[in-house]
């Protein structure tokens, strides 16, 4: 008996039509908030965010990998889609707690000592209400929120003196995971990052819950806004931001962080995620498994040749969204992915995801703005490494090996990209598959933007 034929990509339809049946027997004759996010993992099932609507509400819709794949003898059965209305998350079951302080005093309490301490709120203004709202959500992992506390006299007329305090928290599934956040931004905050980092203010007793100070928020008289704001070719401040960001990394790298806790990641854990994504890929694209392959074998056999014995204190996912902009200052945020790993593999992550969307489409003037954003990006990482201390031997290493790191990170862009996507638009995945040749092709001849003896080539001249 031949075994039905699997589904290689996530089907929209099947989430949506799930969330308009769902919100059909609540009654509600509204059309469903904008699908926000979509990911499918093998194993683990698809699962869609919709919202937040007009209504600020948000709705998961989670396909268990029975469903997706269909029945063969001996599968489970599958469960069909379901959905949650937001904060409803049985995998984040405290998500609810969190999300209604005023219901649960203790809580409340820990937020008003905190907000008093840190906006120096007097004594004799009164904690008026405490509100909580979801600024960045990943289902059945974690949640950013921030919380708004109004402090002042219930009885002054009309509201008047009432000061409204602000503080962010980051809701893990696990206690520990929490702590361990905590700590890492302590160390941070006492190794010199300070300029760069929010303070952390510690872990509401009892929950997985982290405390930090506010950033800032698009609501703000200088509004703060995520660094894909600003890190586009629209935007007159884009190389402003990108080389601060590269600033703050050769800080980060530098920063003498203990690193006895911190995961290793090196370039042989990076060949085997690249083998596993291309496989997804040419499940994705199978017209194009041949060029997959042809790029594929090279970048796992030279990631792997990478040396190991380069490792520091790296944030491992950077990239322009884990940045926060407010005025002309540039903030790090979202560490969870936190390791002991090659600095190049920063360089080279951040270097890979700034690459505009219309590049894959050959859009006018999207290679110029690459080229231009990419040379200012790394001049600034190299100039500042080369300040605090770094040989040029050392930042030319760097430079280097951040090319083969930002192929493996290309590849991981491509296999998403085909995952969120309801078309395998083979040729979008064609042309990161070319800009991934060109970085295995830069990295095999050495070709950086900085020479042995420390000065930088011109800039435009790499590509």
């Amino acid at each position: 008996m031949s075994a039905p034929t699997r589904p290689a990509r996530p089907s929209v339809t099947s989430v949506t039509d799930a969330l308009d049946a769902y919100l059909a027997l609540q009654g509600c004759d509204r059309a469903h908030p904008l699908l926000r996010y979509l990911r499918r993992k093998p194993g683990r099932g698809l699962v869609a965010v919709f919202g937040r609507g007009d209504q600020g509400d948000i709705y998961t819709v989670t396909v268990d990998e029975p469903s997706l794949l269909g029945v063969r003898d001996g599968d489970p059965a599958p469960s069909g889609p379901t959905v949650h209305a937001f904060p409803a998350d049985p995998q984040l079951p405290l998500l609810a707690t969190v999300m209604a302080p005023a219901e649960h005093s203790s809580l409340a309490a820990v937020l008003e000592s905190t907000a008093r301490e840190v906006h120096g709120v007097p004594s004799d203004r009164q904690l008026l209400t405490v509100a909580a709202e979801p600024v960045r959500y990943k289902p059945g992992d974690r949640c950013v929120i921030r919380y708004r506390l109004a402090f002042g006299d219930p009885k002054a007329p009309g509201g008047a003196g009432t000061a409204t305090c602000t503080l962010v928290a980051k809701l893990y599934r696990e206690l520990h995971e929490a702590q361990a956040a905590t700590d890492l931004l302590t160390r941070l905050r006492g190794a010199g990052a300070a300029p760069w980092t929010a303070r952390p203010l510690g872990v509401v007793p009892g929950l997985p819950l982290a405390l930090t100070e506010d950033l800032g928020s698009s609501r703000d008289p200088v509004p703060a806004h995520s660094g894909l704001r600003s890190v586009h070719p629209g935007s007159g401040d884009a190389f402003e931001v990108v080389g601060r960001a590269a600033r703050a990394l050769a800080e980060l790298h530098t920063s003498g962080l203990d690193t006895g806790d911190l995961s290793r990641r090196t370039g042989t854990d990076e060949a085997a995620k690249a083998a596993k994504r291309a496989r997804l890929l040419e499940q994705y694209v199978p017209d194009l498994a041949p060029e997959i392959r042809q790029v594929t074998g090279p970048l796992c056999d030279t990631l792997a040749d990478l040396p190991a014995d380069t490792l520091r204190p790296c944030h491992g996912s950077y990239k322009p969204s884990q940045l926060l902009v407010r005025g002309g200052a540039v903030f790090l945020v979202d560490f969870d992915q936190f390791c002991l790993a090659d600095p190049a593999l920063d360089v080279g992550y951040f270097r890979a995801y700034l690459r505009p969307a219309g590049l894959w489409y050959h859009r006018t003037g999207r290679r110029a703005w690459f080229e231009a954003a990419d040379d200012a990006f790394l001049s600034s990482y190299l100039h500042h490494l080369a300040e605090r201390g770094e040989s040029a031997a050392t930042c030319a290493d760097i430079a280097g090996r951040a090319a083969v790191f930002e192929a493996g990170l290309l590849l991981k862009i491509a296999a998403r990209r085909a995952n969120r996507l309801h078309s395998p638009r083979p040729g979008e995945v064609a042309a990161v598959l070319d800009e991934i040749s060109c970085s295995l092709a830069l990295a095999e001849r050495g070709m950086t933007r900085v020479s042995v003896s420390g000065g930088l080539n011109p800039p435009g001249g790499a590509r």
